[in-house]
């Protein structure tokens, strides 16, 4: 499975890439949230490729309907974390793929093509960025921490505006690198907790197990481990009480 995971990853990541280069017509979807060639052609491929080779797993995308939903194994996919900034030209977008058992991710990949990073990790057996192992950061005061937050209206809508205003207050910076290029900031230990006020379970899945595998500590917005509650918080474990307590508070 990691074989066929990191080699699906690749592929949709590059045909994504092209999209990418070439500026694909914009659509949008009844919520509102833009859509692109890309996106729909590089889940495709994705779901292709785990069809052939695993047909009894489930399979789980942003773009089209579930697939064998009950199934003990299933892939989570989105094609492209970061859809808005990929329209404006902003290379810190990338394409997820976890797997997951028991409902469980046991495989991550989180791959920015247009910066050439790629981040993979397994139940058990660490974090990796580019075939390097990675850590997440030591900071353990809240006032010396880094940290970056997603979209601020989101976490409006969690009535956890005044919570994150504080945080910013206490810690010694704050910066809005959003998308999974957050989580991979915190994973490597270049930053000390990343927060999303909105999300879904194809945004995290791949991220969540890359940040626990890197020594970090995932949860959502009130200290438990959930892909489906719609916000979270990925942070080096020493820092993830301080946090959360700041951002309820």
């Amino acid at each position: 499975m990691v074989d066929i995971a990191i080699n699906a990853a690749r592929q949709a990541g590059q045909l994504a890439l092209k999209y990418f280069k070439s500026q694909p017509k914009v659509f949008y979807k009844p919520d509102n949230t833009p859509v692109t060639r890309a996106d729909k052609e590089a889940e495709q491929l994705i779901r292709k490729i785990i069809a052939k080779n695993f047909p009894d797993h489930g399979i789980i995308g942003e773009e089209f309907e579930p697939v064998n939903p009950q199934a003990r194994f299933k892939w989570v996919i989105d094609p492209i974390d970061g859809t808005k900034g990929f329209i404006r030209r902003i290379p810190f977008w990338s394409t997820l793929l976890a797997v997951m058992k028991n409902d469980k991710p046991i495989i991550g990949i989180c791959f920015f093509p247009a910066i050439n990073e790629f981040y993979m990790a397994q139940k058990g057996k660490g974090a990796f960025l580019n075939n390097k192992r990675i850590h997440v950061s030591k900071i353990s005061k809240i006032e010396d921490a880094f940290i970056s937050h997603g979209g601020i209206k989101s976490f409006e809508k969690q009535n956890k505006l005044g919570g994150l205003l504080r945080l910013s207050q206490t810690v010694q910076c704050d910066r809005g690198f959003g998308d999974a290029f957050g989580y991979a900031l915190v994973a490597q230990g270049k930053i000390d907790a990343f927060m999303e006020g909105g999300n879904k379970i194809h945004d995290v899945a791949a991220p969540s197990i890359l940040i626990e595998e890197a020594g970090g500590k995932f949860t959502d917005l009130s200290g438990k481990f959930s892909l489906t509650s719609g916000s979270d918080v990925a942070t080096n474990g020493l820092l993830h009480r301080q946090v959360l307590k700041l951002l309820n508070s």
